[in-house]
């Protein structure tokens, strides 16, 4: 689902995420320096690969990940994951974007939540049933 938006409206969103995408583009440039690889899609930086992507590919759960989303960045493991993640991980993009600084401290109390109820903090997670769910949406 694609929604136009006016270019003064998509700049206030890159704005607003800027503090996550900073960070993004500090770890990203990390990935790159140890031999991973960025591309652009959709506007959004996608750092893959090297020593980093190799070291989270192969940790035991729950510290592994195909990738992560920091604003308008995200670092995945691998390419190949990258492109199977991209949908999921373009939802957190929108989210940073709705949430600007306010997301990792959201995201965080949601996992914080779920877990002192007894439930999974990841699965489920506020912001990750959305993006599952709109995810789901695209790939009918």
């Amino acid at each position: 689902m694609h929604t136009y938006r006016t270019p003064i409206f998509k700049l206030i969103d890159y704005a607003w995420a800027i503090p996550n995408t900073a960070l993004g583009i500090l770890l990203g440039l990390v990935m790159l320096a140890l031999g991973g690889r960025v591309h652009i899609v959709a506007g959004v930086a996608e750092f893959h690969g090297g020593h980093v992507g190799n070291f989270f590919a192969s940790r035991p759960p729950p510290f592994c990940f195909g990738a992560i989303t920091l604003g308008h960045v995200i670092l995945g493991t691998c390419h190949k994951e990258l492109c199977a993640l991209r949908a999921h991980e373009h939802v957190h993009v929108k989210q940073y974007e709705q949430w600007g600084v306010f997301f990792l401290p959201a995201y965080a109390l949601s996992s914080l939540w779920e877990i002192l109820h007894g439930r999974n903090g990841y699965s489920n997670n506020f912001f990750e049933r959305q993006a599952y769910r709109e995810d789901d949406k695209q790939n009918l």
